[in-house]
Order: structure tokens, then C-alpha cells, then sequence
């Protein structure tokens, strides 16, 4: 019985683990990048979208077969060698503070290093104990329904991420969800706790290099020979981390470092062109974007570009497709690619709260603009 609870926990792990990923494979694939550089192996950012839908794909179909008691053996050696992989990745994390948030449920929850590792031991544990006893793991149902099920599983699956992939997340846990203010989610709450930090100094004590806190006061400390001791560094260290509000470091200023964010935060009405790196955007959404701006301008609504790339491709970019005249504002990469699952992406303002968000392949046209804003077309 208890193996048989084991069975279904594990199952379900890993089908919720896949299903929420596969919901935002983007922001899967951009988690998978952070561990290319950690592990200097960058050169595979590239495939890393399409690494994220087959890990999505994978363990949605080994939850079901493990469900499906389908092909036990394999199926079991296949956990354990994902398990181990990821409780190594976690541990490493952890242990050397490299990835903070190994991304193992997308945005729906955020796990510390310390926390995945925790789970993927325990993880680890249920699954051993699975493969121990995998004679006990029985098919359900007739010969043809595992296989059955476990394609069906697989084909409705890559469907899924490639619909999401190719549009935005179909459910948006983001803090720059539909319906989110932008101004509330970058907030501190009064009295909420603040970093604390302590300072670690090294001082030269009889000739030897010793670590002291403040409280010590290592520059009173008298050597042998009658002289004090001597400085030779200071680390300042962080001792338990604050409240960081779930909207941090977006910041948008324009060409020459001027910041505009309370005025697009502020406005009536405010269409933001989201661009994380103008090289790697989309060309044919331009024309589409350029017609949004046209109606903006028309009728006097707040506009801008938002993009991570630099002084120089922006002026490049203005040149190859005649956009002297569009109003480029720079913003953090990293921020633009969470705001916008897309490159680039449409978010539709009302006084700092998301009315919409739009991939490049469904601008909104005049009409569906004039709706969220309340203008005339």
C-alpha cells in the first residue's frame, strides 16, 4: 500500500513538474541558459528551448507511465538518472550559491537552492524505494492502454508547449500578469524586515592575518612590539536577506540615463514595446509594432520601446528599419525577458496596471487598442 502511495506521489510530482514548465518553456529554457553559464557550456543557449519542451515532455510522460505501470524497469531507470542529475544540480546550487532558484515549477513557486536540493533527496528516496520494489508496480488495465496513454500523454504535451511557446503562458503567475499593478508589485510594505549585512575585517596581528567582526575592534588590538594592529582588508558579507518586492531593478531611462518609470507607471493610458535585445527580435512584428505606434501617437497615448541592448544596436537598428523617430528607452534584459515571453511583446498600461499582453504573431489592431484604452479607433 505504501508503495503503491509512493507510486502515485511520484507520478504526480513529475506530471505537475512538467505540465507547469511546459506552460512557460521560454522561462524554463532562459533558467537552463543561467546553468550553460555556470558550467561554461554557453555555447548551448541556442538549443536550450528546445532542451526545456523535451525535459517537459519527459517527465509528464514518465509520471503517466510510472501511473500506467507501464515498462516499470525503464521507466525507473529513467527517474533515477533524471533525480540524480537534477539533486547534483541542486546540490551545487546550493553549495556554492551559483543558481537561486532552480526554475523546478516555473514561476508558481520559487524554491530556494537549499530547498530543491531537499526535495530531490527526498525525491531521490521515493524513487529507490520504487525501483526496490518495482515488481510490486502492476499495469492498469489492458496490454494496449499504457502505450496508449503514455503517447497520447507525450503528443498532447509538446502540443502544449508549443502553443504556449509560440504565443504567452497560458496560465501567468509573473508579477506582470494580467490585471497586475506594476506600482504595487515594486512596493516595500512599511516595516518590512531590511537586508542585514556584517563586516568581516583582517587585520595583521604579530605577523599574522586574522578575521574579525566590528564588535571586536581589531584596530585597538596592541601587538607585542607596542604598535597596532596592522589593516589589510574589509568583506562585507549579507547576514539574512530582506523583503525584495516581486518587482525589482525594472527601471527604464531613456538614451542618455534620464529615468522615465514613474511617468509610464503614471499615465493614463501606456503601450509598452517590450524588446529584450533588438538582434534577436522578430522582423516581421515591426510592421505590425509601427502601427500600433502610429495609433498611439495619434491620440496621445503614452508610448515607448523597451530594450536591454545597447546605445550603439539601437541606433543600428534605427537605420535598417527607418525608426529615427520611435521613442527607445532602455531597461534591464533580464527583466524585459520576465515581463514579455515574447521579442518582441505588446503590454497594454492603464495607470501602472496590465490590461493586456500580446506575442509579436497577435498585435492587437485598433479596434482591440481602442477597447483596452477606452479611445476611439
Amino acid at each position: 500500500m505504501i508503495i503503491q502511495l509512493i507510486r502515485f506521489l511520484t507520478g504526480a510530482l513529475f506530471i505537475f513538474s512538467g505540465l507547469i514548465k511546459a506552460n512557460d518553456p521560454l522561462g524554463f529554457g532562459y533558467k537552463l541558459e543561467e546553468y550553460f553559464v555556470v558550467f561554461g557550456t554557453e555555447f548551448m543557449a541556442p538549443l536550450a528551448t528546445g532542451m526545456a519542451i523535451a525535459i517537459c515532455v519527459l517527465e509528464v510522460v514518465l509520471g503517466v507511465a510510472l501511473w500506467m505501470g507501464w515498462k516499470a524497469k525503464a521507466v525507473l531507470g529513467w527517474l533515477l538518472a533524471m533525480i540524480l542529475f537534477f539533486t547534483f544540480l541542486t546540490f551545487y546550487s546550493a553549495w556554492f550559491n551559483k543558481v537561486t532558484d532552480c526554475g523546478c515549477f516555473g514561476d508558481f513557486l520559487h524554491l530556494t537552492p537549499w530547498q530543491s536540493f531537499s526535495k530531490d533527496v527526498v525525491l531521490l528516496v521515493m524513487i529507490v524505494l520504487l525501483a526496490i520494489n518495482r515488481k510490486t508496480i502492476r499495469p492498469i488495465g489492458p496490454v494496449f492502454l499504457g502505450p496508449f496513454m503514455v503517447a497520447l500523454t507525450a503528443i498532447a504535451t509538446m502540443g502544449f508547449a508549443f502553443y504556449t511557446w509560440n504565443n504567452l503562458p497560458y496560465l501567468d503567475f509573473r508579477p506582470y500578469a494580467v490585471g497586475k499593478n506594476l506600482p504595487e508589485g515594486m512596493a516595500i510594505p512599511e516595516g518590512a524586515p531590511t537586508d542585514v549585512y556584517k563586516d568581516l575585517w583582517y587585520y595583521r596581528v604579530d605577523g599574522k592575518v586574522g578575521t574579525y567582526t566590528t564588535e571586536q575592534a581589531p584596530w585597538d588590538i596592541t601587538q607585542a612590539n607596542g604598535e597596532k594592529a596592522e589593516y589589510v582588508d574589509r568583506k562585507t558579507e549579507l547576514v539574512s536577506q530582506g523583503y525584495k518586492p516581486p518587482i525589482h531593478d525594472f527601471v527604464i531611462s531613456d538614451l542618455n540615463g534620464n529615468a522615465y518609470t514613474d511617468d509610464f507607471l503614471q499615465a493614463e493610458n501606456c503601450l509598452l514595446v517590450i524588446s529584450p535585445f533588438l538582434d534577436k527580435a522578430s522582423g516581421d512584428a515591426w510592421i505590425k509594432v509601427a502601427g500600433a505606434l502610429a495609433w498611439a501617437r495619434s491620440r496621445d497615448v503614452r508610448i515607448a520601446i523597451l530594450t536591454g541592448s545597447g546605445k550603439g544596436e539601437i541606433e543600428t537598428f534605427m537605420s535598417q528599419y527607418d525608426a529615427s523617430q520611435w521613442p527607445f528607452y532602455q531597461c534591464d534584459g533580464t527583466v524585459l525577458k520576465t515581463m514579455m515571453r515574447s521579442n518582441p511583446g505588446l503590454m497594454v498600461l492603464r495607470k501602472g496596471t496590465v490590461k493586456a499582453l500580446y506575442p509579436a504573431r497577435t498585435f492587437p489592431d485598433a479596434k482591440a487598442l481602442a477597447a483596452l484604452t477606452g479611445l476611439q479607433p
